[in-house]
């Protein structure tokens, strides 16, 4: 997290609906969406970060919510 100016996390479902964002760093996805956990299945995420030196990173990849 050092030197990291701009931040984003999203967390999608597999029909491309936004379940979870945030720009703080240190806060990520606790399975919840709307107050109920989601269930057992993989969703995708995104993340942007943007470092003081200008370097700008955009990452994405998949998780599998087990319960």
């Amino acid at each position: 997290s050092q030197g990291v100016v701009d931040y984003k996390l999203q967390v999608f479902n597999r029909w491309g609906e936004l379940l979870f964002e945030t720009t703080e760093i240190t806060k990520g996805w606790d399975g919840y969406y709307r107050g109920r956990l989601s269930k057992q299945d993989v969703y995708v995420w995104k993340a942007y970060a943007r470092f003081v030196t200008g370097e700008e990173k955009r990452m994405s990849g998949d998780l599998t919510l087990l319960k």
